[in-house]
């Protein structure tokens, strides 16, 4: 098991993107899993896929909770996601003892939710 810095994982990811980001990321937000390779895939597709439906910053946040971090990403858009974040997704997040809400406020914003387990 190794241990993965949330905040240092995101600010990797966000640094090899050319998108515009707004960053809110709080310190000590750390899970311990085997390989952090598909979770920097995981974050990618969910980054491609706000980013596609928006022409606005994406908000990304990481906040330490009881229960573990709780990373947020949103994308405020007038525009329907032509479809729906892919069900793969949770699945592969199940590695990491994550849990995957997503919110589409129709119109509005849509928002995905990554619930860590401690």
């Amino acid at each position: 098991m190794q241990r993965i810095d949330l905040k240092s994982l995101i600010r990797l990811i966000d640094d090899q993107k050319d998108i515009e980001t707004n960053l809110i990321l709080d310190e000590g937000c750390v899970i311990e899993a085997e390989d952090q390779k598909p979770l920097i895939k995981i974050l990618n597709y969910i980054i491609n896929y706000l980013a596609s439906i928006t022409d606005k910053p994406l908000a990304i946040s990481l906040d330490l909770m009881g229960e573990g971090p709780l990373m947020t990403l949103m994308a405020y858009t007038d525009t329907l996601p032509e479809s729906p974040l892919s069900p793969n997704v949770a699945e592969a997040l199940k590695n990491y003892n994550a849990s995957l809400m997503v919110l589409d406020d129709s119109g509005s914003y849509v928002q995905v939710k990554i619930q860590f387990k401690k």
